[in-house]
């Protein structure tokens, strides 16, 4: 004999005990006071055929005081239907919820610029600061392959003017290249096949493949300080360069700035004009009406002023995130760059462009060096 346990649906269901079957209450009325509790049991017995009804119910009381505790006989040639096996509890430990990670994501194509000032909440290429949300009604930025590796040095530079090396301006001097010096690296440009361009070339080039004159580098200038008018600017058409230099647009006619007469004099003199901001801020933290304010009206106000188009843009301190990059894209700007390292890129990286910084001190093997010469 093999005892089989099965859960049944209810323990009224019917029963065999010596051969007859019935219902549960008809049971109950024939058996023993002693073994009652057992007739609800859930135990099923395949093999026992006609076992007389006491011997079925002794056998019963066995198994319950052994630890079986609800008990079915069956004693008719006819099994009960076996129920399936419960399953088995699951003892691995439980799986955590993975916690909701901050994504960087990845800077917009330039190509999808229009002329909506919104800003776009869809999923950018690549990326990499932290993620804010992005504007509410945003527009979409499609998404660009990669394509092929440009590599043109954009140089950085800030101040065009003298320090001497033991002033107590340690971020000034940094930022500071002697006129002397700058002439220096405009000769062993000019001497070694350079030729300069604008970002917007650098753009045309990389979205179009529109050719460039030969071992091209673009010179930028960041904040618009005075001396790029009074001391780069005459080096530069000595030595035939072009430059792009960013505005910041509310410190225009500030002491050590640019004015706005001489702003409005840059494209005339085969300079392009890009937007900084409107007031320098840290476009990384800033509320987004904020940041888009700062990006987005700086480059109406130069263009309504200075009459040009201006499509490239310059990230603050180098610090943007990704709902940066999609306002920078929704305000019409085609480029952007950043203070990180590199003289390489592709079309994906059109707004987060890298550049090689010219600091305060540098001599002319690392200079010669860094624009790879």
């Amino acid at each position: 004999m093999q005892a089989r346990f099965s859960a049944l649906p209810s323990p009224e269901a019917l029963y065999s005990v010596s051969g007859q079957r019935g219902s549960l209450p008809a049971l109950r009325a024939r058996a023993p006071p002693s073994v009652l509790p057992l007739l609800s049991a859930r135990v099923q017995f395949a093999g026992l055929v006609k076992l007389p009804s006491l011997v079925s119910l002794l056998l019963a009381a066995l198994l319950t005081l052994s630890g079986a505790a609800a008990v079915v006989l069956t004693t008719s040639g006819a099994q009960l239907p076996a129920a399936s096996p419960a399953p088995a509890p699951d003892l691995a430990p439980p799986k955590l919820a993975p916690q909701r990670a901050r994504a960087l994501l990845p800077p917009p194509s330039p190509t999808a610029l229009a002329a909506s000032p919104t800003v776009a909440p869809a999923a950018p290429s690549p990326v990499i600061a932290p993620t804010i949300s992005a504007a509410a009604g945003a527009a979409p930025v499609a998404r660009q392959r990669a394509g092929p590796v440009t590599t043109v040095p954009i140089l950085m530079y800030h101040y065009i003017r003298e320090l001497p090396a033991n002033t107590p301006d340690r971020i000034g001097y940094g930022l500071s290249i002697p006129p002397v010096t700058f002439d220096q690296q405009l000769a062993y440009l000019a001497r070694a096949g350079f030729h300069g361009v604008t970002m917007s070339q650098v753009t045309n080039h990389v979205l179009t493949g529109a050719p460039l004159p030969p071992r091209p580098i673009a010179l930028t200038f960041d904040d618009g300080y005075s001396d790029f008018y009074t001391a780069a600017l005459p080096l530069l058409q000595r030595y035939h360069f072009t430059a792009t230099t960013f505005l910041v647009v509310n410190f225009l006619g500030r002491p050590q700035y640019m004015s706005w007469q001489q702003a409005l004099q840059l494209p005339n003199d085969g300079i392009e004009v890009g937007a900084h901001t409107l007031d320098h801020v840290d476009l990384a933290i800033q509320p987004l009406a904020t940041a888009t304010r700062e990006i987005r009206d700086s480059g109406l106000i130069l263009r309504q002023r200075l009459g040009v188009p201006v499509q490239a843009f310059a990230y603050p301190s180098g610090r943007y995130d990704a709902a940066v990059l999609r306002i920078v894209a929704a305000s019409g700007f085609t480029s952007a760059v950043t203070t990180n390292y590199g003289s390489s890129y592709t079309r994906a990286e059109l707004l987060t462009l890298p550049r090689v910084r010219v600091y305060g001190g540098i001599t002319m093997p690392s200079y010669i060096k860094e624009v790879g010469g």
